[in-house]
């Protein structure tokens, strides 16, 4: 499939979408240290990855739609209030899944 303006724009919205649930899954207001925030964290991070894989898999992204992909993510996650460094890490522990 050739990349093209409606895959491309599909990449983003998924991305976005991608996002807020990640948020609604995991919010700042979690951000505790406590034991059960920590699970809701990996569960929250799994469940994103595991629907980017399921995404990647169905469209077959090559390289440029992964990289849009996780720049349509990482833009949101920013735009929603999240720190730089976390955002890097989910965004780089996500792009690393979809890789493997």
């Amino acid at each position: 499939m050739v990349f093209g303006k409606a895959q491309s724009r599909d990449i983003e919205e998924f991305g976005v979408t991608l996002a807020r649930d990640f948020s609604k899954a995991y919010s700042l207001a979690d951000a505790t240290g406590e034991r059960k925030v920590i699970k809701k964290l990996a569960r929250a991070i799994d469940a994103t990855c595991d629907r980017a894989s399921t995404f990647q898999k169905e469209k077959k992204l090559g390289v440029y739609g992964k990289a849009k992909l996780g720049t349509a993510f990482k833009w949101e996650l920013k735009s929603l209030g999240y720190p730089a460094e976390f955002i890097d890490e989910l965004t780089q522990n996500m792009l690393m899944h979809l890789s493997g």
